[in-house]
């Protein structure tokens, strides 16, 4: 919502300076506040734990229930960590793991976890292509660029709420196919119809931004839930990486427009509707008990069908691989759960 609510108001202030250095020192100035907010960022405690480091763990949830005003058992708590790593068997993983090289070996290593990390990686390289793309086309659409890119990031407003509801309705893969499938047509429709009325325009625009707004939202919540803790970190770094590559290329695509008006549509929607397909054979995360270890990263939704919806249970049954996730669905609560799930004393 934060990034939709600035996006909007970022035109008029491009439109107030009228200047690019003016926009490039401004972004620098709040990339450097952003920094300087890293020294009160805590370690994710999950990852810890993963790790034995449990210890530092420790410290931080009893900062996090001093800071919500309770009490807790340094004892109690104590336990109640050991618990959680004796039955997530996390003892297994080493810090050794987590550095970026033996990180990445592990990712690519590991046969399910490649599998998933190329889909993921590839659908979030045409997502990040396409938003970018169709973003830069609005200004060669004849349309007035700052109106036009207002309206258009207001509507992603919407698209955040659903994908809130959808994700714990319909799950991951369906809206997220369903997203890159409509921004997909759409495009193409743009690029074939060559329509003169600046309404419809208009609205094909903003259905496109719409539509790859969601699968941004959609697949970096999938990417941050089917990796293992122990490689989550690196992999959702690597994710923004390979984000900033097809940014990069975006603007290349749109340049396309020099030769041809409508092409970079055309470019776009045949990409986006390949990655729709791509992605619909991403597992879904919803109701498992995230992945710890590599070896739960191997595991993970392993019976689940492909035509696996929470809407439709008897479409697509999975086996006893879901019985077995279920079993550990307090496994990997956040720091927040693990706290309310303990009688505190106030």
């Amino acid at each position: 919502m934060s990034f939709t609510s600035l996006a909007c108001l970022l035109p008029w202030y491009a439109y107030l300076i009228r200047s690019w250095r003016g926009l490039f020192v401004t972004g620098v100035c709040l990339d450097v506040l952003l920094a300087l907010t890293f020294c009160w960022v805590p370690e994710s405690s999950s990852w810890l734990l993963a790790v034995n480091r449990t210890k530092e763990a420790l410290g931080i949830l009893e900062k996090i229930a001093k800071f919500n005003g309770k009490t807790v058992s340094q004892e109690r708590l104590s336990k109640l960590l050991e618990n959680t790593v004796n039955g997530g068997d996390l003892r297994r993983t080493s810090p050794k793991t987590v550095s970026l090289w033996k990180s990445t070996l592990v990712m690519i290593r590991s046969p399910r976890i490649r599998k998933i990390m190329f889909l993921i990686y590839i659908g979030w390289f045409v997502i990040t292509l396409c938003y970018n793309t169709i973003t830069l086309q609005l200004a060669k659409l004849g349309l007035n660029i700052y109106s036009t890119y207002s309206i258009a990031i207001a509507f992603e407003i919407p698209v955040n709420i659903l994908c809130i509801l959808a994700l714990d309705t319909l799950g991951r893969r369906w809206p997220n196919t369903f997203f890159m499938l409509t921004g997909g047509v759409v495009c193409l429709l743009m690029g074939f119809l060559r329509t003169e009325s600046e309404l419809w325009t208009l609205v094909m625009a903003v259905v496109g931004i719409m539509s790859f707004a969601g699968g941004y939202n959609v697949t970096y919540q999938l990417t941050s839930e089917v990796f293992p803790t122990v490689i989550r970190g690196r992999a959702v770094l690597l994710q923004r990486l390979i984000g900033d590559i097809g940014g990069l290329l975006g603007a290349q695509v749109a340049s396309l427009a020099e030769y041809d008006t409508y092409l970079p549509m055309i470019v776009m929607g045949t990409l986006s509707a390949t990655a729709s397909v791509l992605l619909f054979f991403l597992p879904d995360t919803i109701n498992q008990a995230l992945p710890q270890t590599m070896e739960d990263g191997e595991t993970f939704a392993l019976g689940q069908s492909i035509c696996f919806c929470p809407l439709f249970p008897s479409c697509g049954k999975e086996n006893g691989c879901r019985k077995k996730a279920a079993s550990g669905a307090h496994r990997e609560n956040s720091n927040g759960d693990i706290l309310a799930n303990t009688p505190l004393n106030a």
